[in-house]
């Protein structure tokens, strides 16, 4: 595996061609090409709000329902792509790159977070994410800092590691560009694949993969996606 800085960087590479492939060239500026105003900062607020649903929080309803917690890892990748795109949004790629792999080391260095904390301990260590995200802050480097140490924690309290991090982060970001390429955008992407969702098919084909690849996880993807019928 490389060295984090390393991922960290491609990361942001593939996040901000991404951004440019789904908002437009000018995505910095906070608007996409068709003029509507992105907040990242919202984006982060909503998709954690999502992976808090994944826990039994509700006292009124399903009292012995156990926390969904490959889900929870997957909205965790899904923040990181709207935090990525906050700290590309307002740095240039080579401080955004510092920024991010100093808030991993001191997260890494700061006392450990126990992933046996009771479901609701843990819905209140995600929701520090969400206050944080939720200040109305200039975004500077001291509130990226904060905000993606936060994000940090909330990765140890699901057991995702940076290295399954960036695997998920990198598959992810291959079906984005998937779905893209074929019609997402448009209306016409079918996202149901006999019966399961594409990004469970991602990671069943992930599963048989003797070692991770970006490209072949894109070929085996359109391989499928045409033995379904469309192209």
């Amino acid at each position: 595996m490389m060295q984090a800085e390393d991922s960290i960087n491609e990361m942001l590479e593939m996040q901000s061609v991404l951004n440019e492939m789904t908002n437009g060239a000018d995505w910095r500026n906070g608007k996409t090409a068709l003029g509507k105003v992105i907040d990242w900062r919202r984006c982060i607020v909503m998709e954690t709000a999502e992976l808090i649903d994944s826990y039994p929080w509700k006292h009124w309803k399903a009292v012995d329902a156990q926390t969904d917690i490959e889900n929870v890892r997957v909205e965790l990748v899904d923040i990181w792509h709207f935090l990525l795109s906050l700290a590309l949004e307002n740095f240039e790629p080579e401080n955004a790159s510092a920024l991010l792999n100093k808030a991993l080391t001191m997260s890494n260095e700061s006392q450990t977070i126990s992933s046996e904390l009771s479901a609701i301990e843990q819905v209140r260590i995600h929701e520090t994410m969400m206050r944080t995200a939720l200040e109305s802050v200039q975004v500077s480097e001291s509130y990226l800092s904060a905000l993606t140490i936060t994000f940090f924690n909330s990765c140890k309290v699901a057991e995702l590691d940076f290295d399954q991090l960036y695997q998920i982060y990198v598959a992810k970001n291959v079906l984005n560009k998937f779905r893209q390429d074929h019609g997402y955008k448009e209306g016409t992407y079918i996202k149901e694949w006999n019966g399961k969702e594409d990004n469970v098919v991602m990671f069943e084909i992930i599963a048989q993969m003797p070692s991770f690849s970006g490209d072949d996880l894109y070929i085996s993807l359109k391989e499928q996606y045409i033995q379904l019928g469309h192209s």
